[in-house]
C-alpha cells in the first residue's frame, strides 16, 4: 500500500477516533495501518487499533498473530500461548515461532523441543530459520544448558550453520571453557575469514587464557577488517600490558585520548604502565587530573584504585601532605575499604596518633571478622570488643592473622606494591612497647 493511502487511513481512523464513532476497515487496511505504526515505532493508537480489527474480523488469522505479538510485547507469555493454543489448524512460520518463544519463556523446555521435533518428522521446510531463531531466546534467557542441548540438537541436522557454531562459541566463553571456544571460533574464521566480530571474539578468548601474543595477533587481524572500534584497541593494549610491554600499552593508549572514549579512564591506565615503569612523576601528573576531578567532573566512578595509586604516586615523589589528604578523602569515600583503612592507620601511626590509629585497627578487624566462623568471631571479640583493649605481645599473631586477608579480599590491588599488612599491628608494638 502506497505511503499517501496509509496517510489517508490513518487521517480517516484518528477522525472517526476524535468523534468517539466507530469506523470500518477490511483487514489488510488494519494491517497496513498496524504495520505503518510499527515502522514508525509509535504504539500510540496500536493497541485500539488491533482491537478494532479483532471485531471486525474475529477469525482473521493474521491479526490473531499480531495480538500475540503485542502479549509478547508486553511479557504476557500465558495469554499469547492461550490465543495460540485457541487456533489448531494453523500452520505458518510465524505461528511456530511464537510458539516456541511462550514455551520456552514459560519454562516449558521439554514442550518446546517435542514441538520441533514434530516440525522435523513432517519435514518442514523452514526447520533450520526454528534453530536460528530459538537458540539467541534460550541464551537471553540465561536457559544456558537448554540452549547449549538444542545447539547439539541443531547441529545434527546444519552442521555447518555458523549461527548454531557461534552461539555456542559464546556458550563455551561462559562457561570459562576456553580452549573449545577458541576451537570452534578457528572454524568460524575458517568459513568467514574477514569477520571483525570472530577476530574480535577469538582474541578475546585467548586473553583469558593468558596467551596474550595470539590474542594480540587476533586483534591485528580484526582492527584490519574495521580499526573504528577503541574498546579492542583498550584490551589489546591490556594484552600488551599483561606482556609487560609497557611502552608499547602506553603509545596505543596514547593514542585513543584523541578519540571518542573517555579521557579519564585511559589517563588512569597510562599511569598504570608509568607506575610499573617506576616513573612515578608521569603517574603522578596523570592521575593528579583524575583526583582533581572526582566525583564532580570525571568521566570516571569513584574507583578505590586510583585513589590508591595516587597515593603510592605521592608517596614515591615525596608529596607526603598531599599523600595524606588523599588518603582522608578516599576513607571518606569508602569508608569499609579495608587496604585504605590499612593505609590511613599506618598514616596516623606515622604522625603519631596512636589512638585514632587504634580505632581505625578495630575496624578493620571488625570487618574482616564480619563473615568469618564463630571461633573467629570470639577471637575477634577478644581484640575489639572492649574500648580500652591494648594491643600485646600474645596478640600480635592473631593480629596479623587477620590482617593478611586484607590482600586477598582485594585481589585485583596486587598490581600495586603492598604494604606487608602485618606492619601496622609490629609497627604499633614496636612504638607502644619498644619492642623489636
Amino acid at each position: 500500500m502506497r505511503p499517501e493511502s496509509i496517510a489517508t487511513l490513518l487521517q480517516r481512523y484518528l477522525a472517526a477516533n476524535k468523534r468517539g464513532v466507530e469506523i470500518y476497515f477490511d483487514a489488510d487496511e488494519i494491517d497496513a495501518l498496524l504495520d505503518a505504526f510499527e515502522l514508525k515505532e509509535d504504539f500510540t493508537h496500536y493497541e485500539p487499533l488491533l482491537a478494532l480489527g479483532l471485531k471486525l474480523h474475529p477469525d482473521n488469522t493474521e491479526l490473531k498473530l499480531r495480538k500475540c505479538k503485542f502479549h509478547l510485547y508486553n511479557e504476557e507469555y500465558r495469554q499469547a500461548l492461550d490465543l495460540l493454543e485457541g487456533m489448531p489448524g494453523v500452520n505458518s512460520e510465524d505461528a511456530d515461532l511464537l510458539r516456541l518463544e511462550c514455551y520456552c519463556t514459560l519454562k516449558q523446555y521439554e514442550k518446546a523441543v517435542s514441538y520441533v521435533e514434530e516440525l522435523l518428522r513432517n519435514h518442514c521446510d523452514y526447520i533450520e530459520d526454528v534453530f536460528e531463531f530459538l537458540v539467541p531466546i534460550l541464551v537471553d534467557l540465561d536457559m544456558r544448558s537448554e540452549a547449549k542441548d538444542f545447539i547439539e540438537r541443531g547441529q545434527r541436522f546444519f552442521p555447518h550453520n555458523l549461527l548454531l557454531k557461534e552461539e555456542l562459541c559464546y556458550l563455551l566463553e561462559a562457561e570459562g571453557n576456553y580452549e573449545e571456544a577458541i576451537r570452534i571460533c578457528n572454524e568460524l574464521i575458517d568459513k568467514v575469514p574477514y569477520s571483525y566480530d570472530y577476530w574480535y571474539l577469538l582474541g578475546r578468548l585467548y586473553s583469558q587464557t593468558s596467551d596474550y601474543d595470539n590474542a594480540i595477533d587476533a586483534f591485528d587481524f580484526a582492527l584490519t577488517c574495521d580499526d573504528s572500534d577503541e574498546e579492542l584497541k583498550v584490551l589489546k593494549a591490556y594484552c600488551f600490558f599483561m606482556n609487560e610491554n609497557y611502552e608499547k600499552a602506553i603509545e596505543i593508549y596514547s593514542e585513543l585520548i584523541d578519540g571518542e572514549l573517555i579521557t579519564d579512564r585511559v589517563n588512569a591506565l597510562i599511569a598504570e604502565c608509568y607506575i610499573r615503569l617506576e616513573d612515578f612523576e608521569q603517574a603522578y601528573q596523570l592521575l593528579k587530573k583524575i583526583f582533581d576531578n572526582q566525583p564532580q567532573d570525571s568521566d570516571l566512578e569513584p574507583d578505590e584504585t586510583i585513589y590508591i595509586s595516587f597515593i603510592r604516586c605521592c608517596v614515591e615523589t615525596d608529596r607526603e601532605a598531599e599523600a595524606s589528604q588523599a588518603l582522608i578523602r578516599a576513607a571518606d569515600i569508602f569508608p569499609d575499604n579495608v587496604r585504605i583503612l590499612s593505609l590511613l592507620a599506618l598514616n596516623y601511626l606515622e604522625r603519631g596518633k596512636e589512638s585514632l590509629a587504634l580505632n581505625i585497627t578495630r575496624k578493620i578487624l571488625r570487618l574482616l571478622g564480619t563473615s568469618r566462623s564463630k571461633k573467629h568471631e570470639e577471637e575477634l571479640g577478644t581484640l575489639t570488643g572492649d574500648d580500652t583493649v591494648e594491643f600485646t605481645q600474645e596478640n600480635l599473631n592473631k593480629i596479623i592473622r587477620y590482617y593478611k586477608k586484607i590482600i586477598h579480599l582485594t585481589p585485583h590491588l596486587s598490581l600495586h606494591k603492598p604494604i606487608p599488612p602485618e606492619e601496622l599491628a609490629r609497627e604499633y608494638l614496636k612504638q607502644k612497647y619498644n619492642l623489636n
